[in-house]
């Protein structure tokens, strides 16, 4: 992700005499988000930006859509205001490891989300692990204008690993 700008795929080598921004491409999502490359091919790319927004990339179609969580634009609300409480740069990871055949794709706001099919459907899988105060959840800014970008959350779920030896051991972090 780069501030203000868009969320770029780079590779870390090339065959010419160094990496150029002609070497760079758009994967999606947006100037905060994480990205997550398919553990099977590195050509599908994951990428989220503030206010929940995920989107899938594939560089060989050059298609992307939208694999948002839940169909929400939080702006110009406090958090109180909304079902998910998304982070500016919200975790999005694969699982190490493949169930049935398949990785599993996790994302979090205040609660964590599992995937199976690339985004198509999401089941939460945690309860809200966050302190959920709500005290910390009202519109932010003032007094003149508010400052809701849905970026100023708290009670927020900020990172995500999966063991890598335990299959379906999770830590959070918020």
């Amino acid at each position: 992700a780069q501030q203000d700008n868009s969320t770029v795929k780079i590779p870390s080598r090339t065959a010419d005499i160094g990496i150029t921004d002609k070497d760079w491409y758009d994967v999606g999502g947006g100037e905060s988000g994480w990205i997550a490359p398919h553990p099977e091919n590195s050509d599908i790319i994951f990428a989220g930006s503030y206010g929940g927004l995920l989107t899938r990339f594939d560089y060989r179609t050059k298609q992307m859509r939208e694999v948002n969580v839940y169909p929400d634009n939080p702006m110009g609300a406090g958090a109180e205001a909304s079902k998910y409480r998304f982070q500016w740069n919200y975790p999005i990871l694969f699982s190490p490891h493949k169930t049935n055949g398949k990785y599993a794709l996790y994302t979090a706001a205040n609660v964590l989300f599992r995937s199976y099919d690339e985004g198509q459907s999401w089941e939460a899988i945690s309860p809200d692990l966050t302190r959920n105060d709500k005290s910390k959840q009202a519109a932010t800014g003032g007094p003149i204008s508010k400052d809701n970008t849905s970026v100023e959350y708290y009670d927020t779920i900020f990172t995500v690993a999966e063991s890598p030896v335990t299959p379906g051991v999770i830590w959070t972090g918020s």
